[in-house]
């Protein structure tokens, strides 16, 4: 059997360091050497190649040199006494400028512990003397630059060989196992790499950096001075400038470099120094040379008469400020044909102009240059005929701006004597008389020719048949006729207001008492009092009919005896009587005896005149019943059927706002008793009256709330007046509406900047709900479905934060009736037809593009309320 053997365990791997060969070692060094002889042999070459190029300048520099030197002795011989004396002179001042330095640095030393600010002075004064040190350096490479660059290339080579072998010898640490982080830290904190990154600061700050800081220094001078620099004030400014700045740069560490090794950013600076100074310069000569040219025109025009002296001096003066360029100077005398005085007339007259001798030797202008000469004739008659053309326009302008102006005086005093004084006005001043004003005056002329019929048919009215509304109304027409008319009134009335006939109009009460109530007689009542009316109504109308308005009195009092003997028994028969068709017939009523009756008050068989005339009559008693005046009206419009009945309520609020709908008569006739009171306000006060919640107020138009808002109690009468003519009701509107040259503001709410509108320009739901209920109603009336709006059938919240739906004022419109392409077709045509309109701040739908209005009219923000014209448009629809 054989020995097991022992075998030692295996040895873990461990850290063992690479183990680098002396040869290896000799051969990294040997590279390094080598690349340490080629950057020397590539400065050497470098330093060499820039040592010749050095000698070759400083040679031609001598040369230039001596050749100035020689220019500027022979230039100065002639002057070197006066030199001499402005150099004795400067070195007084500066000697004089040094000491009062130096006594003001000592002054302010000596009294610093007084004045703070005198302190502060003095430590300046220190410190700009301690910059003089620090900035010789930069002052002596700007002097020479070449030596200062060559002997900074030396001590960078010297310092990148000296880093190379640094980096050499980090490899061979690094080859033998050294730490890494220390030859990675070893390596960012090279001479050489902070050096590199200082040279990149300095040159990525002056080529980027200083151009920008220099400019806002250079502008805040000149706005300090309210000027601008010259170029030698600028060339100062900027080397004090650039002193400063290279003083904050070398506070943050970029000037501890020498100016050698800068030489690229001090190449940037200079570079941008001389750009700004060479523009500044060729702005100075363009400025000299344009003062020089305008003295020439300024020799000229303040002084016309001496052209011929000076001509030939303005034209050489031209010459020279275009930089000897003879076409300028030429077109410059052609354009001294255009030159007018402040009178208008020209200066220069084509004679002066033809006749001038620009040089000796030279013909004429007109002969010397015949070209030359015809277009200053051409020149001439264009400006001629231009400035005749603005003359004109401004006479035109003139006028307008005149009828304009008259126009507004007008709409405040429209009488027919302003408007003739206006039109005299235009007659003398220019001639004639704008046609705005003539259709003034023509409106004048037919309604002045109106009045005077209707005059004359009210002075006309026989006697016995004059009615108080004729007297109200010549009254409105013509004062003066009124008042007569109105003394015939009386006098016609008079035996109907005293004597037998009063008498017997007064013994209707006892009857009309006695028929209406059973038993013992009592008090007036409503019944009794409507009665007696219809008695005294029918009595009038018997004894006019009978005697006529020229009877005599005792043949009158016959007749009326009879008459009102036979309304008391016909009274009392249709009292007892069964006949449904007697006039006096009795109706018996409720419990208490109360009676109606019905035939009194019945409009058949009525004239459409007779039947207003009835309701009329009736509503003026109502008021005259109620107290008469202002107050008797408020209270007829605060009762029940005083004005409308219910079913006439019904009627209209079921109409309102649908095609068709009119204003009854009688609330028109209502309107012209107050002092501007609107229909829509009659219409409430009666729906109220009624007390019957299921009867809700109309909603008055944007228009109407514009009125009751803007307009004055007489406007407003005289608009709604139903005796008034169009033309007045038209007036009334354009003193509120502000001018007669915006139809558009009668057209749709004649106030329209009254109108509500929200900052999108649209009308707003608040204050114009109206207007919605309208235009959503029309568009139902077309066929289609309106939803998404408060008012039918509520908003869905759906819609973005921003939507005009959120505020009430946008609709969502659908077609859904036949077949579905036909419907989508439908609401497409819809669309475009509104969109036409300009009716909505939005307009969206099928055919738009938009795939959530692909099935539907989305419109938004209403522009303006419904007109008569749009309610065609859309009607024409169908």
């Amino acid at each position: 059997m054989k020995q097991v053997q022992y075998r030692r365990a295996a040895q873990g791997a461990g850290f063992r360091p690479i183990q680098v060969s002396g040869d290896n070692i000799a051969r990294m060094r040997e590279e390094s050497a080598r690349v340490v002889q080629n950057m020397r042999d590539v400065r050497d070459a470098d330093i060499k190649n820039r040592e010749q190029i050095l000698a070759q300048q400083k040679e031609n520099q001598r040369l230039e040199a001596g050749q100035r030197e020689t220019n500027r002795q022979i230039q100065t011989q002639n002057f070197q006494r006066e030199l001499t004396g402005i150099q004795a002179e400067a070195r007084a001042q500066q000697a004089q400028y040094e000491q009062n330095q130096r006594d003001n640095a000592s002054i302010l030393q000596s009294i610093s512990s007084i004045s703070e600010s005198a302190g502060k002075a003095y430590s300046e004064y220190v410190e700009a003397e301690e910059d003089k040190t620090i900035n010789q350096a930069l002052e002596e490479y700007l002097q020479n630059p070449y030596d200062e660059n060559l002997n900074t290339i030396r001590n960078e080579l010297g310092l990148d060989v000296l880093d190379e072998m640094q980096q050499s010898q980090l490899d061979e640490y690094e080859a033998r196992g050294g730490d890494p982080l220390v030859v990675a830290k070893s390596r960012n904190y090279s001479d050489r790499v902070r050096r590199e990154i200082l040279k990149g600061k300095a040159a990525f700050f002056y080529q980027y950096k200083y151009p920008q800081l220099l400019n806002e220094a250079i502008k805040k001078q000149e706005d300090t001075l309210g000027r601008p620099l010259t170029s030698s004030e600028l060339a100062g400014y900027m080397t004090d400038v650039s002193k400063i700045v290279s003083d904050r740069f070398r506070a943050e560490g970029g000037m501890s470099l020498k100016p050698g090794s800068m030489r690229t950013a001090l190449e940037f600076q200079a570079k941008h120094h001389q750009s700004i100074l060479s523009d500044r310069r060729e702005q100075e000569i363009e400025n000299e040379n344009q003062q020089y040219a305008d003295s020439a025109l300024t020799i000229l025009t303040q002084n016309p008469t001496e052209f011929g002296n000076n001509i030939s001096q303005s034209f050489q003066m031209i010459r020279r400020a275009n930089g000897n360029d003879y076409a300028k100077a030429h077109d410059w005398y052609v354009s001294l044909a255009t030159m007018r005085g402040p009178d208008g007339k020209y200066l220069f007259s084509t004679e002066q102009l033809a006749g001038t001798v620009l040089q000796a030797g030279e013909k004429p202008y007109a002969k010397e240059r015949p070209g030359r000469f015809a277009a200053i004739l051409q020149a001439r008659l264009e400006d001629d005929n231009k400035y005749r053309n603005a003359q004109i326009k401004a006479d035109d302008l003139s006028y307008k701006e005149a009828e304009k102006n008259a126009l507004e005086l007008i709409i405040q005093n429209p009488t027919k004597d302003y408007v003739e004084s206006a039109a005299n006005r235009f007659k003398k001043t220019y001639g004639k008389v704008p046609a705005s004003i003539t259709k003034y005056l023509e409106n004048y002329t037919v309604e002045a020719e109106s009045k005077a019929k209707q005059v004359e048919e009210l002075e006309s009215m026989p006697d016995g048949f004059i009615l108080r509304e004729h007297v109200d109304a010549l009254k409105r027409l013509d004062a003066t006729a009124g008042k007569d008319l109105e003394k015939r009134f009386a006098a016609q009335e008079a035996k109907y207001n005293s004597g037998v006939y009063k008498d017997l109009s007064d013994a209707f009460k006892t009857t009309a008492n006695g028929v209406t109530s059973y038993g013992s007689q009592k008090p007036n009542s409503a019944t009794s009092l409507a009665l007696q009316r219809a008695m005294r109504a029918e009595f009038r109308k018997r004894v006019d009919r009978s005697v006529g308005g020229n009877a005599d009195q005792a043949a009158f009092n016959t007749a009326a005896e009879l008459i009102a003997k036979e309304i008391e028994n016909e009274v009392k028969a249709g009292a007892r009587s069964k006949d449904p068709d007697s006039l006096f017939y009795r109706k018996p009523g409720g419990p208490g005896g109360a009676a109606q009756f019905p035939n009194l008050y019945s409009k058949a068989n009525l004239s459409a005149f007779e039947e207003a005339r009835r309701s009329y009559q009736a509503i003026v008693h109502s008021v005259i019943d109620n107290g008469g005046g202002a107050k008797g009206l408020e209270k007829t419009l605060d009762t029940a059927e005083s004005i409308l009945t219910r079913d006439e309520i019904v009627s209209i609020v079921s109409g309102y706002g649908k095609p068709g709908f009119v204003v009854p008569t009688d609330v028109l006739a209502v309107t012209g008793m107050g002092n501007g009171l609107d229909p829509f306000t009659v219409i409430n006060r009666q729906i109220a009256a009624l007390g019957d919640p299921n009867l809700l107020p109309l909603e008055p138009p944007a228009i109407i709330k514009s009125i009751n808002s803007t307009m004055s109690d007489q406007q407003r009468q005289d608009l709604f007046n139903a005796i008034n003519g169009p033309k007045q009701r038209i007036r009334a509107l354009q003193q509120v509406a502000g001018t007669v040259a915006q139809p558009s503001n009668l057209r749709a709410g004649f106030a329209g900047n009254s109108l509500k509108r929200s900052f999108t320009d649209a009308l707003t739901y608040e204050g114009n709900r109206g207007a919605y209920q309208q235009t959503g109603q029309a568009l139902q009336q077309l066929g289609f479905q309106v939803a998404e709006h408060p008012d039918f059938g509520g908003v869905a919240p759906v819609h973005a934060g921003n939507s005009f739906h959120g505020y009430g004022e946008a609709f969502d419109i659908t077609h859904q009736t036949g077949d579905y392409d036909t419907s989508i077709e439908k609401t497409r045509q819809l669309k475009e037809l509104i969109r036409s309109m300009n009716l909505f701040k939005e307009v969206i739908g099928p055919g738009d593009g938009d795939p959530r209005h692909a099935t539907h009219l989305h419109l938004g923000g209403l522009m303006r309320p419904l007109t008569a014209e749009d309610i065609e448009i859309l009607n024409s629809f169908r």
